[in-house]
């Protein structure tokens, strides 16, 4: 049959009803279908635009009736080849397919026939963007970067033009073109489980953007973890560190040096770490300068003073690897000489313990240090400690 204008405007469904019907009287003289089946395109079209894709019906009996109508018998039955048993196949699961839509929409008590059709268009779209997805990520692109918007563009084009059927594969589509449509579908819906679950349901990729975000937004200290220094525990930024003795007890006052011998420094200033039950305090207005600006309240955005750590002193140098670190929340970020001076009602302060105790740990052959070496931290301990770092 020779393409015309008038049937390349044939709809998906129609063209497909009629490959089915075509196939059920392939036993016919070429001339004989010609004459019988001539014409239907645009009839059937006609239908489907008053009526939706449901009023095709059933393409078996459709063919019986046209048969029963010319005075053809029935004939014998074709023997099928391994490409007919294909479509046979796919045919079944549209019918199911259908069944399934019909049988939905007798219990929601509605007609789903234009749900589907509205839904049809937007996964052409929803492929495409699958299809660019899987290509920017094999070639490091950005989703919101030109090429790639220039490429979904393109592909949202291709996809809707195949969907129509204006493009590959065209009118009448054949056994292999439906099946690599088919597995193009099923690969596309493939890419966006998997992107979902990249995005949104993997816990550990959450964690780990959590951690790249805040990295990015920690500005002079946003730096990737590796090149940071500090301590980061989980992905996270350790603020500071609350050791305990081998009978449980706190202790205050531990320099922490690595292998090498090199001073353990968490190096965390400015600490914006703010609890319901510790809150960190409004930047006064007097203070809001954007430069002292180092917090901010995640869910409003108003300006917060910081947590500030002080360093220990071994007389000739300050220390920030000697453990727990005073602290006190100020407006601004700088380190106050005087800070420490007698009588100041918010001197730096060694924060109580996260843990009252721990248990007991031991060691076969190894004995563990006196814990009266080390005093506790106590609130009077600890502040008469901060006092003097």
């Amino acid at each position: 049959m020779t393409t015309t204008d008038a049937e390349a405007n044939v709809a998906p469904e129609v063209r497909l009803f009629l490959a089915r019907v075509r196939r059920e009287l392939a036993d016919l003289d070429p001339e004989v279908l010609s004459d019988i089946t001539d014409g239907l395109e645009a009839d059937f079209t006609e239908l489907v635009e008053d009526r939706g894709p449901d009023a095709l019906g059933d393409p078996v009996e459709y063919a019986k009736e046209l048969r029963a109508a010319a005075g053809i018998p029935a004939g014998q039955p074709v023997p099928r080849g391994f490409g007919e048993q294909v479509d046979g196949f796919l045919d079944a699961g549209h019918d199911r397919f259908d069944a399934a839509v019909a049988k939905l929409g007798e219990l929601l008590r509605t007609d789903l026939g234009p749900v589907v059709a509205w839904l049809r268009p937007l996964w052409w779209i929803v492929r495409a963007w699958a299809a660019v997805a899987l290509v920017s990520a094999v070639f490091g692109l950005s989703m919101s970067s030109a090429p790639a918007v220039v490429l979904l563009i393109m592909a949202v084009a291709v996809s809707m033009f195949i969907g129509a059927g204006r493009v590959w594969p065209g009118g009448e589509r054949g056994t292999l073109a439906r099946v690599v449509l088919l597995g193009l579908n099923v690969f596309a819906a493939f890419v966006l489980f998997m992107t979902w679950a990249a995005w949104g349901g993997g816990g550990a990729d959450y964690d780990r953007g959590w951690s790249d975000g805040f990295n990015e937004a920690g500005g002079a200290y946003g730096a990737p973890i590796d090149e940071q220094a500090g301590v980061y525990s989980e992905g996270k930024w350790v603020s500071n560190i609350y050791p305990y003795d081998a009978s449980g007890k706190p202790l205050t006052g531990v320099q922490l040096f690595d292998q090498e011998g090199q001073p353990i420094d968490v190096v965390t200033q400015p600490d914006c770490t703010s609890t319901s039950a510790a809150p960190l305090p409004p930047l006064p207005a007097d203070d809001l300068d954007m430069a002292e600006v180092a917090c901010t309240d995640e869910m409003t955005g108003e300006p917060l003073q910081a947590r500030i750590f002080y360093p220990w002193s071994n007389g000739a140098a300050q220390l920030y690897n000697v453990f727990p670190l005073p602290s006190r929340v100020q407006p601004g970020t700088a380190l106050d000489p005087n800070a420490f001076a007698d009588g100041s009602e918010d001197a730096p302060a060694i924060q109580e313990p996260p843990l009252a105790t721990v248990p007991k740990v031991s060691l076969p052959g190894v004995t563990t240090s006196s814990p009266s070496a080390s005093p506790s931290a106590s609130p009077s301990a600890s502040a008469g400690t901060a006092d003097k770092p």
